[in-house]
């Protein structure tokens, strides 16, 4: 499915190009505008790799909704999705690995009104995800 070096492939992969993370949360928030954003997925191993993503925000029944959609369009479903002040937390399976990896991508100054964090799996490998707001 997904594939990044190091995170295991699959994890890698997972992160790069999960096809459709939805997330379901308990709220929308206007601080998570709908829309297509984007972003990109650097394995830890491999700093110089990145890979595209794109993500698409929508609200659901009164609950946030992200899809990631990878580059390969493999989708996968977050769980239990939240905004905590500035950080956007999610989980959600790896399916070439089949591990849970666990997402905290924060506020940065380098992404304005976006978010960037890490995605880990139970044995501490990662990945860095980036998403970028829609253009306005």
């Amino acid at each position: 499915m997904i594939a990044v070096p190091h995170i295991r492939p699959a994890v890698v992969l997972l992160l790069l190009i999960p096809g459709l993370l939805a997330v379901t949360g308990c709220s929308s928030s206007p601080d998570v505008p709908e829309g297509k954003w984007t972003g990109a997925l650097t394995p830890m191993n491999h700093p110089e790799m990145q890979t595209s993503v794109a993500y698409n925000v929508a609200t659901q029944d009164g609950g946030l909704m992200i899809d990631v959609i990878g580059p390969n369009g493999n989708v996968v479903r977050a769980q239990q999705p939240e905004l905590q002040g500035d950080t956007l937390a999610f989980r959600f399976p790896e399916p070439e690995e089949n591990v849970m990896l666990t997402c905290r991508l924060g506020r940065t100054e380098e992404i304005p009104d976006g978010f960037a964090g890490r995605c880990t799996d139970e044995n501490g490998q990662w990945a860095r995800f980036t998403m970028r707001p829609p253009a306005t």
